[in-house]
């Protein structure tokens, strides 16, 4: 017998062997037993779900002559049998994609009337439904709102807000979800078992995640691991047959950097791109695994990763240099570097620059002296501390340069000098603060309505010229505008060091002086820098516009006043340069 691949020799051939569809299986199943089925189903979710094989379980449970308890086919006799060979003609599964025009449904709804051949019902099963023209769907309407007695439709798609709602509304809808892998696992126990594969159950872990809910990735993945292993599989082996890094390398990867060994992961890194990994790959990778880290270090319960083994974890996790507070930090610039890495020319050096970030700041989450327990980040009144800055998040900080006299120079050289490790940051910082202080001074709120009001001519002036500036620029929002300056503010630093580049910033000053009609310089900075600088200016106009109101209310309308206590016949109002 010819070889046969594992997701199809492993295909449920009964409704007890669906995996991670149970709301669909007892559906079915009380259907069968109560006899009341409907006359078209609609199955529809992700790819590898089990779409397909419960659409052929069905077929076999319908037509089956010796069901067992009413309900699962047997799997042994003529129906069965030729339903799993495909060889019976009244159960016809029809591609979709391939034969998606009106006279293909018209051929199917002029073979509906005709009796099966030799099963209980015709089954038509049509995979990829999505994919049929909307005349076709016309076609097809009023054969699946009345069928005969003797036919079944079976519809099935992985995307089903492409359908016309007159399709969905003449079936019966099942939703396929993604399977958990914890399932996957289990039903890749069972095939290893049976094929006579040694897999390590991590191995079976990166496999399950790999497939992302879907049962036949996972068995496709299973098979071509177990090629590559000659029958083992091992982390290594999925590693490199996934195009990951395994997981005890980024675990130890993920320990450098606590440790601050910065030639270790530079060494690292550079293995791994030799050996070709991606680098969004990498960090998908390590954002897994920092993830899963830091649940470890929540609870150390053996089902805390729901199954996953913990052991790869618990040297890392268990180091008092490895803070809950680092590894969320690691995990929210981990997220950006991933969402970003697609707009990077060179997304080595954005890893390598995270990287190194994430090593150089664990030198301010850790106190110098040891500090009691459950106090470690608590600072007066029990509020958590705030962070030192850190070296490289002050150069990453918006740069502007500002006029500087000779004095002014002399003077700041004879001044004494701040420790060298806070200068940096409190110097930017400082001049941060001073330069938007200063732009806001000078903010024209005339200028600034006229320009975000013809943003869109600025974006597609912008798009005319460089298209991938505009991509960077789609992502910024006016912060403030004055007569010579534009002050732009961006949620991601690429985003901000992008616009800043300076044939980028030309383009984008040439759209900005062709709206505003005059020449202005930009500035981009970071949307959390504008919302703390914004949040700063809140208490003094709180206070001026509270001045201004009790100064209103402690100066009262004399006039009105007069009005109301002699009547307005009594009153005559003067001014005071009138000669009457």
């Amino acid at each position: 017998m010819a070889y046969q691949a594992l997701y199809r020799a492993y295909r449920p051939q009964t409704f007890e062997d669906l995996v991670g569809q149970p709301h669909v299986r007892q559906t079915l199943t009380n259907a069968l037993k109560s006899g009341q089925l409907a006359h078209a189903y609609l199955f529809c979710g992700p790819r590898g779900t089990g779409k397909t094989s419960t659409a052929k379980l069905l077929a076999k449970a319908v037509n089956c002559l010796d069901p067992i308890d009413g309900v699962e086919p047997c799997n042994a006799c003529e129906a069965c049998t030729s339903i799993q060979r495909g060889s019976n003609v009244d159960v016809q599964e029809i591609d979709a994609a391939s034969n998606r025009g009106v006279d293909e449904i018209r051929d199917l709804r002029d073979h509906v009337h005709y009796l099966p051949t030799m099963a209980k019902k015709k089954v038509y099963i049509v995979d990829e439904v999505h994919m049929l023209t909307q005349e076709a769907f016309n076609a097809l309407l009023k054969t699946l709102e009345e069928p005969p007695a003797h036919v079944l439709f079976v519809l099935a798609t992985t995307e089903p807000h492409r359908l016309p709602a007159t399709i969905i509304s003449r079936c019966q809808r099942f939703d396929f979800r993604r399977i958990a892998p914890e399932a996957i696992v289990d039903r890749l126990r069972l095939v290893a078992q049976r094929q006579g594969i040694e897999a390590a159950d991590s191995a079976l872990w990166r496999l399950a995640e790999a497939a992302d809910g879907g049962l036949r990735d996972a068995l496709a993945l299973f098979e071509q691991a177990a090629a590559f292993g000659n029958g083992r599989i091992d982390d290594a082996t999925v590693a490199d047959v996934v195009g990951s890094v395994d997981i005890g390398s980024l675990v130890a990867l993920v320990g450098d950097l606590a440790g601050r060994s910065f030639l270790t992961v530079m060494e690292r890194l550079g293995q791994w791109y030799a050996s070709g990994k991606d680098a969004s790959r990498i960090v998908h990778d390590l954002l897994q695994v920092v993830r899963d880290l830091f649940i470890v270090k929540l609870s150390r319960k053996p089902d805390a990763l729901s199954g996953k083994p913990l052991n790869p974890y618990l040297p890392v996790a268990s180091r008092d240099d490895v803070t809950v507070d680092w590894l969320l930090a690691a995990m929210r610039r981990l997220g950006e570097l991933y969402t970003q890495l697609r707009y990077v020319e060179e997304p080595r050096l954005a890893l390598e620059a995270v990287l190194m970030g994430l090593a150089a700041e664990r030198r301010t989450l850790e106190p110098a002296q040891p500090v009691p327990e459950g106090d470690a980040h608590r600072g007066e009144g029990g509020r958590p501390a705030p962070l030192a800055r850190t070296a490289v998040e002050a150069v990453e900080a918006p740069v502007v340069e500002t006029p500087v006299s000779a004095d002014a120079a002399r003077s700041a050289s004879d001044a004494p000098k701040p420790s060298a490790r806070a200068a940096p940051a409190r110097t930017s910082a400082h001049r941060k603060r001073e330069t938007l202080a200063r732009l806001y001074r000078d903010r024209d709120e005339a200028l600034e309505r006229k320009l975000r009001d013809g943003w869109q001519d600025v974006l597609a002036s912008v798009k005319s010229q460089r298209v991938q500036t505009h991509a960077w620029l789609l992502h910024g929002e006016v912060a403030l505008v004055t007569p010579h300056a534009v002050v732009l503010s961006f949620k991601s630093r690429i985003h901000r060091e992008a616009v800043m580049k300076q044939a980028d910033r030309a383009a984008i000053e040439a759209a900005l002086a062709g709206v505003l009609g005059r020449q202005v310089q930009l500035f981009a900075i970071l949307q959390a820098d504008w919302e703390e600088f914004a949040a700063s200016l809140a208490p003094a106009l709180a206070e001026e516009a509270g001045s201004r109101e009790e100064d209103e209310a402690q100066a009262p309308d004399v006039v009105q006043l007069a009005i109301d206590l002699f009547g307005s016949d009594k009153v005559t109002v003067e001014d005071e340069g009138d000669d009457r």
